[in-house]
């Protein structure tokens, strides 16, 4: 199997691939099944999803899992997958062993192998990873003892990584807190200034595109100053109504080109982070945007989890699931600028 579009990474052992899990996605998720896809023995894309919550919901996840890729690929024209690698991880209930997780899991493995099977697509190797150790539940339905992960000594699979240029993320929740909404004073603050503004933004109304570019043209600018951490309370309410707007939102997906990249991403995180409980949802568009320009500083942890979030934010907002697609393709720098810069176009 090989794993970096620069370099060639050999992934030859199920556990060389337990251990390549924190390199597909740019970090190592939680609760979570992970689909690495194969064309040939060639790794061209990795899809994260949420495990369900109970086990009546298995058969059903197992289905569309398996037929998502498939149709997806389809419709844009491109080959459906040779095989797969699934991932299930998840951590046990407190006080219980972590070998209680694979015995869980492994009905749902057998059927997820099952799914793909029926739609004539390899299953490589089902791996659970729970506590820092792996099951391989390709065949195994009642799991033994786990192997241990590389852990303070890397394993081949982590230093063919190192030497392809390719890095894991600290932690998901290191990177979560990034764009956590603010508290204390300052929040209080912001709260004043967004309930103002939701007084005067009716349900639905459009923004005003012209004064809301000026606007955001402004706080990018001041952004590009590293010292800048801020914007006035009543510009950051304005923004946060504004780019509720889709015209708005899809001009500042080309803020990054326009202006510079930390810029943006230092202008999208503040926005984030400034909407405060019971605002939360007016997060959905700064964390979109601010995955758009993750994507393009080749931090695909940061834009995967960002639009994580802005998709539990508000479930029925199109752009954030249209993106987890892409990324999953996943599609190129320049083809996402090629969109941000049809964006302002139409704008």
């Amino acid at each position: 199997m090989s794993g970096s579009e620069s370099a060639t990474v050999r992934l030859r052992t199920p556990a060389d691939v337990a251990e390549a899990l924190p390199y597909l996605l740019g970090y190592r998720p939680r609760t979570s099944l992970v689909v690495a896809v194969f064309h040939g023995a060639r790794l061209t894309g990795a899809a994260r999803l949420d495990l369900p919550a109970g086990e009546s919901a298995w058969f059903d996840f197992a289905a569309e899992t398996a037929r998502g890729p498939i149709s997806m690929l389809d419709d844009r024209d491109r080959p459906v997958p040779d095989s797969v690698v699934l991932y299930l991880v998840d951590d046990p209930a407190p006080g219980r062993p972590a070998r209680t997780v694979a015995a869980h899991l492994a009905p749902l493995a057998g059927l997820l192998r099952a799914a793909f099977t029926h739609h004539h697509v390899t299953v490589q190797l089902v791996l659970c990873i729970s506590c820092h150790q792996w099951w391989d539940l390709t065949l195994d339905i009642t799991p033994g003892p786990g192997t241990a992960l590389a852990d303070t000594t890397p394993g081949p699979a982590t230093v063919a990584f190192t030497v392809a240029g390719r890095r894991p993320a600290s932690s998901e929740d290191a990177l979560t807190a990034t764009f956590t909404p603010l508290a204390g004073p300052a929040a209080d603050t912001l709260r004043t200034a967004l309930d103002t503004a939701a007084s005067a933004h009716c349900p639905g109304a459009a923004a005003r595109p012209g004064a809301a570019h000026v606007l955001l043209e402004r706080a990018a600018t001041a952004f590009t100053d590293p010292a800048t951490t801020a914007l006035p309370v009543a510009d950051t309410a304005t923004l946060l109504y504004a780019l509720r707007d889709r015209l708005v939102r899809d001009w500042a997906m080309s803020l990054p080109d326009t202006h510079t990249i930390p810029a943006a991403r230092r202008l999208f995180t503040y926005l984030a982070t400034a909407a405060v409980g019971p605002h939360e949802v007016l997060a959905c568009a700064p964390l979109t945007l601010l995955a758009v320009t993750a994507w393009y500083d080749d931090d695909q942890a940061l834009a995967r989890l960002a639009l994580r979030r802005a998709h539990h934010l508000d479930p029925a907002a199109r752009l954030p699931a249209l993106l987890q697609a892409a990324f999953n393709l996943p599609i190129s720098v320049q083809q996402l600028k090629d969109l941000a810069r049809a964006g302002r176009s139409t704008s």
